[in-house]
């Protein structure tokens, strides 16, 4: 790509270079293809960059003989919008692909599509319109309000569909696209009236090994080589998407994990629970002789046996467990069957072992939940500060029902409720740990995205649309009552 000669569209082009100048290939990807794909994470590059998924599909993508896919990141500050790849500009692509993991990063989405003119609701597309495909987590249920923006949804995991979208998939009219897409049983088109008859899912992730191509400095996972070890989960959260729509639980074959990491020292673990890898035991001597320092993304508390614990403390200084509730009524409510017993025993263990920083994920804002509950995480802060902890974090979300799990039905409580929950919790916490709260503003607008209908949707858009343009989520700009 040829340097831009005007100042700010170079100073646009030095960032994303200067981005693409700190990843390391792990993996040489073809770009030869003559169907262009913008394949774009509607964040910024730190989060894109700990995206597994997003760089999987990258990967896969390219697969496609006839595809050429590059990548692209969100920053508000930018115009002409240049792939990391190649330093392309976005408009040079006729296929926009956006990785749509997080409801709120629809919001970006609206923000980049009226940036370049294009129109938001895929009815008033033009044959000279980017065809908007989204993919992604959020795709493996129905989410109405995507149906009045994205010409195509394709629904699951994207190795599942490779063999379909290879024949369907060339340069040639965004009509003549859409109608061989349509034919695709895991693919949505809305303007068509057409809905999937079933989602993607592959039934062995060793065929396809979901290992990271590139290793990124930057993001939650800077310098290490990212392989998912779990695909789907294997329990019943009542809250969870995850538990709900991406069963059955596939693993990655553990000779197989070790041929990836044989040359790597630094490895992030993405599963839905790393502990329920059914090898971990077996491989964490493995992981010691080759030195490999790992992190996880995500481990269950009733699976922290003495063994990974002692491995773990090796890794890091703290570690983080998610309760969700310290109250065993909301926690039987949220579908989280740990005992106190279970948890305290857990913390004993870790405290013996020599950790004195611990991390819990919390629920609050359920119906049920009454001051009895809140001042029973009270009572069991107390008694993990008297185990020795020298710091306690508790991260609490309020509750967001999803579609999809069985709590859909569900509405998020009232600001007003949760803003006085939040005083109680800040009130009987603040001495013993430390406390954060997910943003109401930001939890709400999920909500209201996930839970839109198709009669609502278009009036949600359009006030998110406007909502879009302004760098802060302002409460004002928010009908709660919507």
């Amino acid at each position: 790509m040829r340097r831009p000669r005007d100042r700010k569209s170079y100073g646009e082009f030095y960032i994303v270079k200067e981005f693409k100048s700190t990843e390391r290939t792990v993996e040489d990807i073809n770009l030869e293809g003559d169907l262009r794909v913008a394949l774009i994470f509607p964040n910024t590059y730190e989060v894109a960059a700990s995206s597994l998924g997003f760089n999987l599909v990258w990967k896969w993508f390219n697969k496609i003989s006839q595809v050429r896919c590059e990548r692209f990141f969100f920053d508000k500050t930018f115009d002409k919008f240049y792939s990391l790849d190649t330093q392309t500009p976005l408009d040079e692509f006729p296929v926009w692909a956006f990785i749509m993991h997080f409801e709120n990063d629809l919001l970006n989405v609206l923000w980049l599509l009226k940036k370049k003119a294009v129109p938001v609701f895929n009815t008033e597309r033009r044959n000279f319109d980017p065809l908007i495909i989204f993919g992604g987590a959020l795709t493996y249920t129905d989410l109405p309000i995507f149906n009045a923006i994205a010409d195509v949804i394709l629904h699951g995991d994207f190795e599942a569909m490779m063999k379909d979208l290879q024949e369907v998939l060339a340069y040639e009219s965004r009509e003549r696209l859409v109608e061989k897409i349509s034919r695709l049983d895991f693919a949505s088109v809305p303007v068509l009236r057409k809905d999937p008859r079933t989602v993607a899912l592959s039934d062995n992730i060793n065929f396809l090994v979901p290992s990271s191509p590139l290793i990124c400095t930057k993001g939650e996972f800077a310098n290490r080589l990212l392989v998912e070890i779990e695909r789907g989960c294997p329990w019943n959260c009542n809250f969870c998407m995850m538990g709900a729509l991406k069963k059955p639980v596939r693993f990655l074959d553990p000779q197989i994990l070790k041929e990836i990491l044989k040359d790597h020292r630094f490895v992030g673990l993405i599963a839905s629970n790393v502990t329920d890898y059914p090898w971990l035991d077996e491989i964490i001597p493995w992981f010691e002789k080759q030195k490999i320092q790992l992190s996880f993304s995500s481990l269950r508390l009733d699976k922290l046996n003495e063994n990974f614990l002692r491995f773990l403390k090796k890794n890091q200084q703290s570690f983080t467990i998610a309760p969700e509730s310290l109250s065993s009524r909301i926690r039987k409510i949220l579908g989280k069957n740990f005992t106190d017993e279970q948890i305290l025993d857990v913390l004993l263990r870790a405290r013996r072992i020599g950790f004195d920083e611990v991390k819990m994920y919390m629920i609050y804002g359920l119906d049920e939940e009454n001051d009895q509950d809140l001042n029973q995480i009270a009572d069991f802060v107390n008694e993990v500060r008297r185990m020795g902890y020298k710091q306690i974090k508790l991260s609490f979300n309020p509750l967001v029902p999803k579609r999809g799990t069985k709590m859909e039905v569900r509405k998020m409580q009232d600001l007003k409720i949760l803003k006085d929950k939040m005083k109680v919790i800040k009130r009987l916490l603040s001495r013993n740990a430390k406390v954060l709260f997910e943003n109401l503003t930001a939890s709400y607008l999920q909500y209201r995205i996930n839970s839109a209908d198709e009669y609502n949707s278009c009036e949600l858009i359009q006030r998110l649309e406007d909502l879009s343009m302004n760098n802060n989520l302002m409460r004002s700009s928010l009908d709660y009552s919507l």
